[in-house]
């Protein structure tokens, strides 16, 4: 039962998200939504118009809670390498409680080119998105300049993070399933994971003399 105008809003939203996240923009209707929300679709028309409006709320929201996460480990005071380290556990506890996350977010911008302009531009729109952007480049050059690592491009690297977290996590119920493992086995996996990353990405990084 929905109780007032702010538990309302936000139980749309709520619902929008875990149909978008699992079915994708195409595949999911205004109905569908009101229907999970447990509402009729004249209120998710009222509170957000379109279904492009409910769209772009959740897309946004799965950016900020990234940067926001991202954020603490970048400004923290210590060296290059460690505050590297911490990224990607971070950013594997991020993929581990939103696994579905970042395929859909991948599918949504490759298969729509106004949705891929739009997030550009809400990204460079963004202040505190192009705060963190901006500190994580920093902290790149910066340990080039020191010569503590090669001359690698902070987008790279960045995708070189993404890249192995994210496939680590998406394999690793394959994993388990083939060797029978079960849960516990998944878990090892994933800490395992999590140190042959750091140590690819920092022998990767070395500098090149």
């Amino acid at each position: 039962m929905l109780n007032n105008t702010t538990d309302t809003e936000q139980q749309i939203l709520t619902a929008a998200e875990r149909l978008f996240v699992t079915q994708g923009f195409k595949a999911t209707s205004t109905t569908d939504i009101a229907r999970e929300a447990g509402c009729n679709q004249t209120l998710v028309h009222y509170y957000y118009r379109t279904k492009e409006n409910l769209f772009q709320k959740v897309f946004d929201a799965k950016f900020e809670q990234l940067f926001s996460l991202i954020r603490k480990p970048l400004f923290e005071e210590c060296d290059f390498f460690r505050k590297l380290e911490n990224i990607v556990d971070v950013y594997f506890g991020i993929v581990q409680k939103n696994k579905s996350v970042p395929m859909f977010i991948l599918n949504e911008l490759l298969s729509n080119k106004e949705r891929m302009e739009k997030a550009k531009d809400s990204f460079r729109s963004n202040h505190f998105r192009e705060e963190v952007y901006a500190k994580y480049s920093e902290s790149v050059y910066e340990a080039r300049k020191k010569k503590m690592i090669r001359d690698v491009e902070p987008i790279d690297l960045l995708f070189d993070i993404v890249s192995l977290v994210v496939m680590s996590v998406m394999v690793a119920p394959v994993y388990s399933d083939y060797f029978s493992k079960g849960k516990s086995g998944e878990k090892e996996f994933i800490e395992r994971r999590k140190t042959e990353v750091k140590r690819l990405l920092l022998n990767g990084l070395k500098f090149e003399k």
